[in-house]
């Protein structure tokens, strides 16, 4: 039986045509992987600014260390007091397992047979078209989605900003602090969109400002200071207060300030040194304004980045081959107080 350069038997009969598919799917692959952004926004943001950390070594998660007790010989104390010698408990650890996403691309003898020449070119295409659609489709409704991390799939930016949700093992009812800080105009009492939507998000913003202040995270490698990134993801209502807000203040339309600041056909724009995003899987008059540097992490294996493993036949079926095509990812968070939530009535 002939085999290509790589090992991977051809099917007898039809051997260049086999070759040819081969070779042409791996030419298209040098084009796509490249361009493999996941249809997110928040997603392009991430990699267009580096924040996506790969690394060459994994483990089966992301550990996390919290200072989960408090010291319990702090005290008040006066003259002869008797100090407090309580052994004290420092550091707990929250564990973030690694999603791992996969799609499989097959194609059988039948089909070469009946697809030669320029037809050839149409099936190639077609089934990297399938194969890399669905994993993007699939990866951006897991980070986006409510779900916990369980190695199986990441966590999942909804989970993250859940205030009720326990995430890693570790409930608000143990940590406080452990849930997305939310913004109330007074007590419970939420900010009218209508009426107060300055007011709400000035406030975000000074929460903000307190946690993270002007966090600086090193040097980029013209060796000027990086500072913790934020992007503020809305629903439809809030994103529309937002777009009217800056089209007065910077009388410019829509189309123009997206345009300037370069992010294409998403529906996102750059406004006072932060990125406004639409993000539909919100509620219409929600908002969260993400820290990047502690509220939100992402971690990707740099050896399975959307790599795809190398054509094999599929055991138990006619003439059929498959590869398959990986990335582990793990979506994690430091602090989940360091991002904000607020929801406008």
């Amino acid at each position: 039986m002939a085999i290509v350069s790589t090992g991977i038997p051809l099917f007898a009969g039809i051997e260049d045509v086999d070759d040819m598919f081969i070779a042409t799917m791996e030419e298209m692959d040098k084009e796509v992987t490249d361009d493999l952004p996941i249809a997110h926004p928040f997603w392009e943001y991430m990699t267009r600014h580096d924040l996506v950390e790969y690394r060459e070594e994994i483990a089966t998660h992301v550990p996390v260390r919290r200072r989960l007790h408090r010291n319990p010989t702090v005290q008040w104390h006066s003259g002869y007091d008797d100090a407090d010698s309580t052994p004290a408990q420092v550091l707990g650890e929250v564990r973030f397992p690694y999603g791992h996403i996969t799609g499989r691309q097959m194609y059988n003898r039948e089909e070469l047979v009946k697809n030669q020449g320029s037809q050839l070119i149409d099936l190639v295409e077609a089934k990297a078209s399938q194969a890399y659609t669905d994993v993007r489709d699939e990866f951006a409704t897991a980070l986006i989605g409510t779900q916990d991390a369980d190695g199986r799939m990441p966590l999942g930016l909804g989970r993250i900003m859940d205030e009720t949700a326990t995430v890693a093992g570790l409930a608000p009812g143990d940590d406080p602090t452990w849930k997305p800080d939310r913004i109330y105009k007074t007590g419970t009492t939420d900010f009218s969109l209508s009426t107060e939507f300055r007011d709400g998000m000035r406030k975000v913003y000074r929460h903000a400002s307190v946690s993270a202040g002007g966090r600086v995270l090193g040097r980029d490698k013209d060796g000027k200071m990086r500072f913790a990134k934020h992007v503020l993801l809305c629903g439809e209502d809030l994103y529309n207060e937002h777009q009217k807000w800056a089209e007065t203040a910077m009388r410019l339309t829509m189309a123009e300030l997206k345009d300037s600041s370069g992010w294409g056909d998403y529906e996102m724009f750059d406004f006072n040194g932060k990125t406004i995003i639409y993000e539909p899987a919100l509620s219409a008059k929600h908002g969260w304004f993400l820290d990047l540097d502690q509220g939100v992490r992402v971690r990707v294996h740099s050896g399975t980045n959307f790599i795809w493993t190398k054509w094999n036949l599929l055991p138990n079926k006619v003439e059929t081959k498959y590869r398959d095509l990986l990335c582990y990812v793990s979506v994690y968070s430091r602090s989940r107080k360091a991002n904000k939530k607020i929801v406008f009535s």
